[in-house]
């Protein structure tokens, strides 16, 4: 197969040593696949952006041999199958998109000093040299049950801390690494890596860091919200409409369904992921809203029928190993009383307790 590659210009000092590196570390999987699927996956991964010199080459290329041919269309065939695919489906097999850093370092692959660009011709050229770059060298799912918690040390050095209910797929790429928050909630503690940076995918949010320690959160099956939190260092989230929002250490942010971004907030010292410790913290929420937070963990036992009920507010901190506690505190926190129906007890506004 000719290759795809042209002297450099004489002020080009080609590749880096990670640049090098890689292509070393490419030139190993080249050598252990078969030459002809490979250069047909090349050519299949430029289909559409050839010029006239580089569509007379790939016509060359079929008409060398019948197996060229079998190759490029098993392609085609395959292709064609998974245009068939439901599109939720397919969503989960994706690859994502190249990053801007993955697309800025290509430029140089055509200019290739003459020992990289020989190299690149043992195998299929830098088609085949893109989609190498773009398989995962990692890739797992981890999902918690109810009331589990679960602490995962990644490769890369970076470390997943996820609560009840939470199901997460991560997959760390040579120049780029993503989790897949599903539902639920993780703590998030990054290993800073130049050139490598970190994503968290939840919903319509994407949550973008180098290095820090945060929290992210969905649970809009439960009260329709995401939220994001930065316990040190700094991310940038971005939402619907491109909004984007850059947090600190101390500030959260949450969003709804839809990935509509509210005013940063700053949060008070310790509620960044207090599930960590036993413990649930609010700040002014709707008691519907704390109860549903308390049965993401267990059965609380506890019920609310009465929509004005659900409506009050409440704020404090709470530990989740002793769920009798909250159902003690209410009636001295708000104006309820507990009454109890077989197994469980239905939270009710107190008759006298606004005279």
């Amino acid at each position: 197969m000719p290759s795809m590659t042209t002297p450099p210009p004489r002020h080009d000092f080609g590749p880096s040593a990670q640049e090098q590196a890689e292509l070393r570390e490419y030139e190993r999987f080249a050598a252990t696949q078969d030459p002809v699927a490979l250069a047909a996956a090349s050519w299949f991964n430029r289909r559409g952006q050839l010029d006239a010199r580089q569509q007379a080459a790939f016509d060359a290329w079929l008409a060398q041999d019948a197996g060229h041919a079998r190759a490029y269309a098993a392609l085609q065939d395959t292709a064609r199958a998974m245009r068939t695919i439901p599109a939720d489906v397919a969503a989960r097999w994706t690859t994502p998109a190249a990053m801007p850093a993955v697309r800025a370092r290509r430029h140089w692959l055509r200019a290739l000093p003459y020992a990289a660009a020989a190299m690149l011709a043992l195998g299929v050229g830098t088609g085949g040299y893109h989609w190498w770059q773009q398989q995962a060298i990692f890739s797992a799912s981890y999902a918690t049950q109810r009331g589990q918690q679960l602490a995962i040390d990644l490769p890369d050095g970076s470390r997943l801390q996820l609560d009840t209910a939470t199901r997460v797929q991560v997959a760390l790429y040579r120049q780029r690494r993503e989790v897949q928050l599903l539902q639920g909630a993780a703590l998030f503690t990054v290993q800073a890596r130049q050139g490598q940076p970190f994503d968290v995918v939840s919903g319509p949010l994407r949550v973008t860091v180098v290095g820090t320690q945060f929290s992210v959160r969905n649970t809009v099956a439960h009260d329709g919200q995401l939220g994001v939190a930065v316990q040190h260092g700094h991310v940038r989230v971005a939402g619907a409409r491109q909004a984007r929002v850059d947090l600190a250490a101390g500030q959260g942010v949450t969003a709804d369904a839809a990935g509509r971004l509210s005013s940063v907030a700053s949060l008070p010292p310790g509620s960044v992921a207090a599930w960590r410790e036993g413990r649930i913290t609010f700040d002014n929420v709707p008691l519907g809203q704390a109860l549903a937070e308390f049965d993401r963990y267990g059965d609380s036992g506890l019920v609310i029928r009465d929509p004005a009920v659900a409506r009050l507010r409440i704020g404090g901190s709470f530990t989740l190993q002793r769920l009798d506690g909250f159902a003690g505190a209410l009636p001295q926190l708000l104006p309820v009383t507990l009454v109890q129906q077989g197994k469980i007890r239905e939270i009710r506004l107190a008759e006298n307790k606004s005279k």
